[in-house]
C-alpha cells in the first residue's frame, strides 16, 4: 500500500523495540499487585491515573487496563536541542487484567515492546507526549495517540487503535487516523477494519477553507498478512501494516 498520508507515522516512528525484564504475577488480589517495584501507575496531565475499567471478555465483570511507567531518575535526560530542557525516557507498559468472580485479577495481556511510547523522544525532542487516552466500551479496548511537534513540522495527527478479545488474545480489529497540516488545513483520514478487510481513505478535506473542503471517500478491499495482537504491537507496527497491505482487484 502506498502511503498517501503526507506525514502520518513516518515523521514520528523510531523503529526501536523495548524489552523489559519485569516479572508480573499471573494472578493477584489487587491492581497494585501488578505494579513492579520501581514502577508507578502513569498519570495524565490532569493528575488522573491511566486506568480504564469495563467488561472485555463478556463475563459481566469489570476488567481493567492500566499503563505503568518506570520511575527511574537515570532515564531523565538533559535535552541539548529544541524542546523541553529534560526528556523523560522512562519506558511504559500496558497491562490488561481480567477480573475474576472471587474479586482477584488475572493478567490477560501485556505490551512491553514500546507500543506505548515514553513521554520524551531523543530523536524527535519536540514531539509531545503521544499517549492521549485508553478506554473500554462495548467490550473493546481503545488506545488513542496524538502526534504533535512544538517545532519542526506543521503536521499533526490523532490515531485510535481498537482491540477485541477473541481467539484467546486481544486482536487489532480497527484503526482510525485523522491527520492535518496546521498551516494549510489540509486534512486526510484513514479507517481500517481488520474484521471486514476494508480500508476507507478520505482525501481532499480542509479544516480552514470551506471552498477548498472537498473530501472524497475511497473504499478498498485489502488482505492482511497476519493477525496483529496487542502483546506484539510496537511503535512501528502500523508502518508495517501500511507497507504490507495489498489490494484485491
Amino acid at each position: 500500500m502506498k502511503r498517501k498520508l503526507f506525514f502520518i507515522l513516518s515523521l514520528f516512528l523510531i523503529f526501536s523495540l523495548y524489552t523489559f525484564a519485569e516479572n508480573f504475577p499471573q494472578k493477584a488480589k489487587s491492581i497494585n499487585d501488578f505494579v513492579p517495584k520501581g514502577w508507578k501507575i502513569l498519570k495524565d496531565e490532569n493528575g488522573s491515573n491511566f486506568i480504564t475499567k469495563g467488561d472485555l471478555n463478556k463475563d459481566k465483570l469489570e476488567d481493567v487496563a492500566i499503563i505503568i511507567e518506570k520511575n527511574d531518575k537515570k532515564n531523565i535526560k538533559k535535552n541539548e536541542s529544541l524542546g523541553p530542557d529534560e526528556l523523560n525516557l522512562n519506558p511504559r507498559i500496558l497491562l490488561v487484567l481480567f477480573k475474576e468472580k472471587d474479586g482477584t485479577y488475572t493478567l490477560a495481556a501485556k505490551n512491553d515492546k514500546g507500543f506505548i511510547q515514553s513521554e520524551g523522544n531523543e530523536e524527535t525532542p519536540t514531539l509531545m507526549d503521544t499517549l492521549s487516552n485508553i478506554s473500554i466500551k462495548k467490550n473493546v479496548l481503545k488506545i488513542t495517540f496524538n502526534y504533535f511537534m512544538s517545532a519542526g513540522s506543521w503536521a499533526t495527527s490523532t490515531e485510535v487503535y481498537i482491540f477485541r478479545f477473541q481467539n484467546n488474545v486481544f486482536e487489532l480489529i480497527g484503526y482510525e487516523s485523522n491527520s492535518y497540516m496546521r498551516n494549510t488545513g489540509e486534512e486526510e483520514k484513514v479507517s481500517i477494519n481488520f474484521s471486514t478487510n476494508k480500508v476507507k481513505s478520505t482525501t481532499g478535506g480542509n479544516m480552514f477553507e470551506e471552498n477548498e473542503n472537498k473530501p472524497k471517500d475511497e473504499w478498498r478491499n485489502v488482505k492482511f498478512k497476519k493477525k496483529y495482537i496487542l502483546d506484539e504491537m510496537t511503535e512501528s507496527t502500523m508502518n508495517e501494516i501500511l507497507d504490507t497491505i495489498y489490494y484485491i482487484e
